[in-house]
């Protein structure tokens, strides 16, 4: 019965996933996960609805986009200001760090206002829209994302870590109309990827001005990551990626870039309005690739 027991549940998961139309919910953390989201002051956290209306919302005022980044909703002690690690490995390179059948299951906090529901929901639907990646409602599935307010800023983990329920932090300043852009920059941190302007061969395509990077900021946002670490994916610098930082991140004097393009420094770099083409190709290539 014990090694039949895993079987019967995963059954009666995809039951409650196939048949149920409203998903059971847990109106309070797993006591497995407990310590993990007690850590950020969220253990009286609270499921919403989840977001299967807002999904079919009117989006036309949404995404106007501007280049923005709520930089003071960046945490210096995370590494690269917004990510949360487990281990030294990226979803990237392992495959036991992506979500299986590209579905992410969630669960959202009840404390987001109509509007910020939907801004989140539009960055979901940009994944739906472009992507074979799907964020599910949670009914029983052991990891799954967890977005909340944690008082903490903007971050998310890297990729399934399988622990259960992970953080997706998306406070007030995380969340504006004019920059779905930054919901979905945490998404795409959840599905498994670190900043564009982290990549091993960063410095072929980007000069950093680190004499006017913030001192408390540079380390954990600017350094390279190594390529036994992170893999391009074959692909190409994504100058305007929704992972890339703008030209003036974190600097001392905001008349002078932080970031300079190579060899035009007067190329655009960074958005916060939705996904770059090659941000799609990056995550069809991870997710939704045939081989």
């Amino acid at each position: 019965m014990t090694n039949t027991l895993p079987v019967i549940l995963a059954v009666l998961c995809f039951w409650l996933r196939s048949v149920t139309a409203t998903p059971v919910f847990k109106y309070a953390v797993d006591p497995v996960n407990v310590n993990m989201l007690q850590s950020q002051g969220s253990a009286d956290f609270v499921a919403g609805k989840p977001l299967t209306e807002e999904m079919k919302g009117d989006f036309s005022k949404i995404g106007k986009g501007m280049s923005f980044i709520p930089w003071d909703k960046q945490d210096p002690t995370l590494h690269e200001g917004d990510i949360k690690l487990v281990g030294d490995k990226n979803a990237i390179l392992s495959n036991s760090y992506r979500w299986a059948n590209a579905q992410i299951p969630y669960v959202i906090s009840a404390d987001y206002t109509p509007e910020q529901r939907s801004i989140i929901a539009f960055g979901m639907k940009a994944y739906h829209d472009n992507t074979c990646i799907r964020f599910v409602p949670r009914t029983c599935e052991k990891n799954y994302i967890t977005i909340f307010k944690s008082g903490g800023g903007c971050y998310s983990y890297i990729g399934m870590i399988n622990r259960g329920a992970q953080e997706v932090s998306l406070d007030d300043g995380c969340i504006a109309s004019w920059a779905p852009g930054v919901v979905m920059h945490e998404f795409m941190h959840a599905a498994g990827f670190f900043h564009e302007h982290t990549r091993p061969d960063r410095d072929t395509y980007v000069t950093i001005n680190s004499a006017n990077v913030l001192s408390q900021y540079f380390a954990s946002n600017f350094n390279i990551m190594s390529a036994s670490q992170v893999t391009t994916l074959g692909l190409a610098y994504d100058y305007g990626s929704v992972m890339h930082y703008s030209k003036y991140a974190f600097a001392i004097d905001n008349t002078i870039p932080t970031i300079t393009p190579i060899p035009d420094a007067t190329v655009a770099i960074g958005n916060r309005a939705g996904f770059s083409s090659l941000d799609l190709q990056k995550l069809n290539a991870l997710y939704c690739s045939s081989g």
